[in-house]
């Protein structure tokens, strides 16, 4: 008899650690499948690197699109690496699309440095681009700076990167 309570508390403890952790994966939105540990390799995740200036945001159902005018694309040898996407298309004069999941992190009329994908959705997004690692490819302009704007991702990713990286 005792064997037989033992087994069934194992399995209502089991069973409560199922609940417990389906419960927490069911409210960690927003988690992501890659955390980046230096520009490396944030870079061998983007198709591009763009520095721009948004000039306008809208909505798109759960999402917001920027439109970001291109002024620079600064690149890496180690762009595009792990895609199997052709990569350094973006131009400078450009106006691309940034799709964000997140809340509003891009600001109307700020100069930022982005780490950039196509967003490989269907339809009119399409064409549009997302933010490499969600936020982690965000970085704001500050003086001879681009500051990042989130910098409790997770990321091990510099908090600044200089016009002359």
């Amino acid at each position: 008899m005792r064997r037989i309570l033992q087994g069934a508390a194992a399995s209502v403890l089991a069973l409560v650690a199922v609940i417990g952790l389906t419960a927490c994966a069911a409210s960690s939105s927003g988690s992501r499948h890659t955390l980046y540990d230096g520009i490396e390799s944030i870079a061998a995740d983007s198709s591009d690197i763009i520095i721009g200036t948004v000039r306008s945001q809208g909505g798109d159902g759960d999402a917001t699109v920027a439109t970001v005018e291109v002024e620079n694309t600064p690149t890496s040898p180690q762009l595009g690496s792990n895609l199997d996407v052709d990569t350094g298309t973006i131009e400078v004069g450009d106006l691309i699309e940034v799709r964000q999941q997140t809340d509003d992190t891009l600001s109307t009329g700020s100069q930022y440095l982005l780490y950039v994908t196509p967003t490989m959705l269907p339809g009119d997004a399409a064409g549009q681009y997302s933010v490499t690692g969600a936020v982690a490819g965000i970085y704001v302009r500050d003086g001879d700076e681009f500051r990042r704007v989130v910098t409790d991702s997770g990321d091990t990713l510099p908090e600044t990167i200089s016009l002359s990286d």
